[in-house]
């Protein structure tokens, strides 16, 4: 009887480890992300093998814009992306009902205001004409670099989801113009020689680190949320692959990658 009891006990174990087996198939061990702009595609190939050394196959998704990440990550599709920071995920939980979530800011964006022809923001003369991006997010968060520079001042102290009414005072009499598509804004700052811009596009025009940075943008608790960022969902975020992602891009060895390769454009924020 007890060799009959042993063998059968065998059997269900044996049918166990083959139900189990046959269950994992090579989807579990696939982290997919989503990137649509450097260096993030670039930090995930740094970070590919180690990934790879826990048992992760790493496939990485590139796009040419910032709405089929997100909505693929919603819909399950993606485990992630890195193409975004928080202010413009909640406009798009907003928009479409979503449960996306910051897990891990990655670098701030270095933001500036750019002068062709002045050393301090106290010789910008009164009446200039500032350009400025149209999209919501990055207008809002020019009027708050003009803020921060003293150049402006905002009703009950408002500091995200700024607009040009949102604007208290205006001391020089500046001329905002906020018409101007982010990819525009260099060609835009060539004929006024005053814009809020990003690295990336002033580098088009081959300005070099701090070369015509008026004013630099302050880290504080409103920009941190500028930081660009690793997106998971409600539900994945806690996951071991989730995990896992966040162990290595917060490595020392990404940290020194975006020291070394993107200083230019940005600070790491881990």
């Amino acid at each position: 009887m007890k060799k009959v009891i042993l063998i059968l006990t065998i059997f269900v174990l044996s049918v166990s480890v083959i139900g189990c087996s046959s269950n994992d198939s090579p989807e579990d061990n696939e982290i997919n992300v989503g990137v649509a702009f450097y260096p993030m595609k670039d930090i995930l190939l740094l970070i590919e093998d180690d990934l790879e050394e826990e048992g992760y196959d790493l496939k990485i998704h590139e796009f040419a814009d910032y709405q089929a990440p997100n909505n693929l990550l919603d819909n399950e599709e993606l485990d992630a992306n890195m193409i975004q920071h928080d202010y413009f995920l909640q406009s798009f939980n907003e928009s479409n009902n979503s449960d996306l979530v910051t897990v891990q800011p990655i670098y701030h964006a270095i933001f500036a205001l750019y002068s062709r022809d002045y050393e301090s923001v106290e010789d910008i003369p009164e009446g200039s004409t500032i350009t400025l991006p149209d999209d919501a997010t990055n207008l809002s968060r020019a009027l708050y670099l003009l803020g921060q520079a003293e150049l402006l001042t905002f009703k009950d102290n408002k500091t995200t989801g700024l607009t040009i009414d949102d604007i208290e005072t205006n001391p020089k009499g500046l001329k905002l113009d906020d018409k101007v598509p982010l990819t525009s804004l260099a060609q835009r700052y060539t004929e006024s020689g005053l814009a809020t811009m990003y690295p990336t596009y002033a580098r088009s025009l081959e300005l070099v680190g701090d070369e015509q940075r008026l004013y630099v943008e302050k880290e504080d608790s409103v920009t941190e949320g500028y930081a660009i960022s690793l997106v998971a969902r409600e539900d994945n975020k806690d996951s071991e692959k989730i995990q896992a992602l966040i162990n290595h891009i917060t490595s020392d060895e990404v940290r020194q990658f975006l020291i070394d390769e993107y200083s230019w454009a940005s600070n790491p924020a881990f």
